[in-house]
């Protein structure tokens, strides 16, 4: 009964107006950045598949952990603006692939719908570099007037092609920011012969039709759930075990020391 009772409380906090939601600290740490951190204690190599990386800097959730050369990773990136920078940015990084295209439900060419460039600086955030859409109404809702939005042709990719062609055995992190594609990323990851270890991806754009039954497939392929404000990070039932079972050796213990 007690047990219920706990249940039924959550749900209502869960769903409760954002004016409450506020009253929660900032999130200063993100799921996302302590999984990479475990990888990087434990001096795993792994390969991360980002998918819209944008300019690689603003607001980027994996550039400094690449920059250490910890991982490889395959970067996409469809919008010709963004992908000017994501060059210089990982310019003399030889551990990351980039590639300007954009990953779709099949390989060719698509139509995107992306912010005309501006006369920002290089200094400051600059709307035409951070979104880009399949959707025209996605830019509409971040505040772009409809005569500064321009459809372009960009070549597209699927998932499963990507990973055929690079031979990769798996995905271990496999990072989505889609711009209201995220939920059709997420099924066609789930589709791959391997699924990935673990998926961060933007929960904020998904349509209410995809929240629920998106959530339920990522539980029922044996996938646990994080989330921040933004993103939602599904990990591997079988990963998250293992890396709870596999501790390193303790600094104490190295050197003889017990706890008494």
């Amino acid at each position: 009964m007690h047990r219920r009772l706990r249940l039924l409380f959550q749900k209502a906090i869960a769903a409760t107006p954002f004016d409450v939601r506020r009253s929660l600290p900032e999130t200063t740490i993100k799921p996302l950045d302590l999984l990479l951190a475990t990888y990087d204690a434990r001096g795993e190599d792994i390969m991360i598949v980002q998918v819209g990386a944008g300019d690689g800097t603003t607001n980027d959730p994996i550039f400094d952990y690449l920059a250490k050369g910890s991982a490889k990773a395959i970067l996409i990136e469809p919008n010709p603006y963004a992908f000017v920078r994501l060059r210089r940015a990982y310019a003399g990084i030889p551990n990351a692939t980039l590639i300007e295209a954009a990953i779709a439900e099949h390989d060719g060419e698509a139509h995107l719908y992306r912010v005309k460039r501006t006369n920002k600086s290089d200094s400051e955030v600059d709307i035409s570099l951070q979104v880009s859409s399949f959707f025209r109404e996605h830019l509409v809702k971040h505040g772009a007037k409809q005569d500064m939005i321009e459809r372009i042709g960009v070549p597209c990719r699927t998932l499963s092609s990507l990973v055929r062609e690079f031979g990769l055995p798996k995905i271990d992190v496999l990072q989505i920011d889609a711009e209201g594609f995220d939920a059709t990323v997420v099924r066609m990851a789930l589709s791959l012969p391997v699924p990935p270890d673990c998926i961060n991806f933007e929960h904020v754009h998904l349509a209410p039709s995809d929240r629920q039954p998106l959530f339920d497939l990522l539980k029922a392929n044996d996938y646990c759930l994080g989330r921040d404000d933004w993103n939602i990070l599904a990990l591997q039932t079988s990963l998250f075990n293992r890396l709870k079972s596999q501790r390193p050796e303790s600094a104490h213990r190295s050197k003889g020391l017990s706890h008494v």
